[in-house]
């Protein structure tokens, strides 16, 4: 299976080099360097990622699409987002990239809310509630940047969102899609 993985990253340097490279393990790799003002792309290049920068900062929903665009016009048979922060572990790509040969369509990852502050668990609750009643889905963690695309999937998605908002509008398109995710 043909898989890259898209990267959106603003002012990432300190830990860009060791996801990207961790990553590169699984498929290629595409940061899309949204206007860092330090050695994000030069980092994310060297460690051995395509990098394309946005000349201002537009933000996480657009870098997303930006990627989404390019990988897309190369045909990928899976599209994976991962965070530049570390907060995401590369080596379980190859989890994400299985459920699409299983016939998945959209995979999300889940991350360990345990040691966030009470108030954002709580925020994080309502928001998976609501978004998951509106998107007509049932998934645990909806704001979660690590996820995985069906490539021809991830074609029928309507995606006009510019910053964090994002994450929700592709919950919306899972459901609006009927995708199985």
């Amino acid at each position: 299976m043909k898989a890259v993985i898209i990267m959106p990253a603003y002012n990432e340097e300190k830990t860009i080099q060791g996801v990207v490279r961790h990553a590169r393990k699984y498929g290629a790799v595409i940061v899309v360097n949204d206007a860092s003002v330090d050695k994000t792309a030069a980092v994310a290049r060297k460690a051995g990622a395509l990098v394309i920068s946005h000349k201002a900062n537009r933000g996480l929903g657009a870098a997303l699409r930006t990627g989404f665009e390019a990988a897309l016009r190369k045909d990928f048979d899976a599209v994976i987002t991962i965070d530049a922060d570390g907060q995401h572990k590369p080596d379980e790509i190859p989890k994400f990239i299985e459920k699409i040969e299983e016939g998945y369509d959209f995979v999300l990852g889940s991350r360990d809310l345990l040691h966030y502050p009470f108030i954002k668990k709580l925020g994080n609750f309502f928001l998976n509630l609501f978004t998951n009643f509106i998107a007509g889905t049932n998934l645990k963690d909806t704001e979660s940047g690590f996820r995985a695309f069906r490539g021809s999937a991830l074609k029928r998605f309507y995606l006009r969102a510019e910053r964090y908002e994002i994450a929700v509008e592709i919950i919306f398109e899972v459901g609006r899609n009927h995708l199985r995710y």
